[in-house]
């Protein structure tokens, strides 16, 4: 767990800080994380900032014997044949960075049904419920 002691330079900074370290070279989101001292959510938006700004990029890379990817974060702009790929993306309707940030999204509510019963639980330790009253 990260502490904010843990922490190797001021947030206002970490921008700048994050660009510092992989400009010295290419590194995983974690490592980044590790080295600065804060979490891997907040490293992640600064790096896509960077991203946005082109002075960033992302290249995916396999991993043997791991069926996902995993991607390295290198400085500078991509190279043409990247940024070709993600107009091409964009072309057939995924959306940019900057649009998903913007979708809007709906968060998963149950609600049960009363059914005029006493949990069996509640019922087992304080007995059965008291008989309702209706008002007329």
């Amino acid at each position: 767990m990260m502490r904010a002691n843990d922490r190797k330079v001021p947030l206002a900074q970490l921008l700048c800080a994050v660009e510092d370290v992989i400009a010295a070279r290419p590194r995983g989101i974690i490592e980044v994380a590790r080295e600065l001292g804060y979490s891997v959510g907040a490293v992640r938006a600064r790096l896509e900032q960077l991203e946005l700004e082109q002075r960033a990029h992302r290249r995916q890379i396999a991993i043997k014997g791991w069926c996902g990817v995993a991607y390295l974060w290198y400085a500078g702009p991509a190279d043409t044949a990247e940024l070709k790929l993600g107009e091409t993306l964009v072309a057939q309707g995924a959306p940019n960075r900057e649009e998903q940030a913007m979708i809007p999204f709906q968060s998963t509510v149950r609600t049960f049904p009363a059914i005029n019963r006493r949990d069996p639980l509640v019922a087992a330790l304080f007995g059965p419920a008291p008989a309702r009253q209706v008002a007329v």
